[in-house]
């Protein structure tokens, strides 16, 4: 308890002691925090930087293991394609030497381009079926002359736009008192909108010969897709591939011996276990185009390639499916 005898000197004294020591308690307390501080931060990159090293160090063992296995993986890969293609080429020499035997033996090759009076009728549909699609128009030329039609269209709209406002223009111009500025914000408005049709109709003119051209083309397009329509072209090139597939099924079935022009593709003298499936599709895909298009090489499945037109697309198409059994 203070005594009455102290002064404030005394007091003042005494508080700024007081803060003097509560001050440096708050210093040493702060440095203290400050050391711990860094030792534990120093702890924590030290344990950082320990578990970083071990997670490099356990990617690199783990890179080191992929690597070892994608190089196992593709040496395996690698061995069980050359042992596949050797067994495909020694099927192939195999089915060669048992073809020449059975040939030496009198066994004549199936004739697969024969056309069977049941089926003459059906052929003859197909081929109709199909020249109806070598006329027809591709997506791109449709579309080509349907932007024709399209761009014709729009300009009709513009011109129509451009006439209708001219027009308003005129009338508010015979309704304002000369040299007024509605009178030359019409005159103004009416040389724009004026102008803009003329030119528009000129443009039209020009293309007229061009929409004359995308009209008849695409009706004529139109007439031919009725037709194949009516003809049920699509129907009857399923019919006949139903046909040469059976056919197909009974060569292999009774083990006949294939021309050459067969064996020598893809295709070759049988079907492969695991692409029976594709094999067979492809091998009716040839046939639907060697009867289709009357195809009797000797040599070429497919005959010599067309240059262009739909013929040429059908035949890049088999020939893709014929390049797909080897992969």
């Amino acid at each position: 308890m203070t005594s009455s005898t102290d002064t404030p000197a005394d007091l003042i004294r005494v508080s700024d002691a007081l803060r003097n020591e509560f001050q440096r308690k708050m210093n040493t307390m702060r440095r203290q925090l400050d050391q711990e501080h860094k030792q534990a931060a120093e702890t924590a990159e030290t344990r950082y930087q320990d578990l970083v090293g071990r997670v490099d160090a356990r990617d690199a063992q783990l890179a080191q293991i992929v690597d070892a296995y994608d190089e196992i993986r593709r040496q395996t890969d690698g061995e069980l394609r050359g042992a596949r293609q050797a067994i495909a080429r020694l099927a192939g020499e195999v089915h060669l030497l048992e073809g020449r035997l059975r040939l030496e033996q009198g066994v004549q090759p199936v004739d697969l381009d024969v056309v069977p009076d049941e089926l003459t009728r059906l052929v003859a549909q197909v081929r109709a079926a199909e020249q109806l699609r070598a006329a027809m128009l591709d997506d791109a030329g449709r579309g080509g002359l349907e932007a024709v039609l399209t761009a014709y269209t729009q300009g009709e709209r513009r011109a129509a736009e451009s006439r209708a406002r001219a027009f308003e223009a005129s009338r508010l111009l015979a309704g304002a008192t000369v040299r007024s500025r509605a009178f030359r914000k019409a005159a103004a408005a009416y040389r724009l909108h004026w102008g803009q049709f003329r030119a528009t109709e000129r443009e039209l003119a020009a293309k007229a010969d061009d929409l004359e051209r995308a009209e008849v083309a695409l009706r004529r397009d139109a007439e031919l897709h009725e037709a194949y329509r009516v003809q049920r072209g699509g129907d009857v090139v399923a019919d006949l591939s139903a046909h040469l597939r059976r056919r197909v099924d009974i060569a292999v079935e009774t083990h006949a011996l294939f021309p050459a022009w067969f064996t020598i593709t893809e295709l070759g003298h049988r079907p492969s276990a695991g692409h029976s499936g594709e094999w067979r599709e492809t091998a009716t895909q040839v046939l639907l185009y060697r009867i289709t298009y009357e195809i009797t090489h000797g040599v070429l499945a497919l005959g010599e390639a067309p240059a262009e037109g739909y013929q040429a697309g059908r035949h890049a198409e088999v020939l893709a499916a014929l390049r797909r059994l080897d992969e």
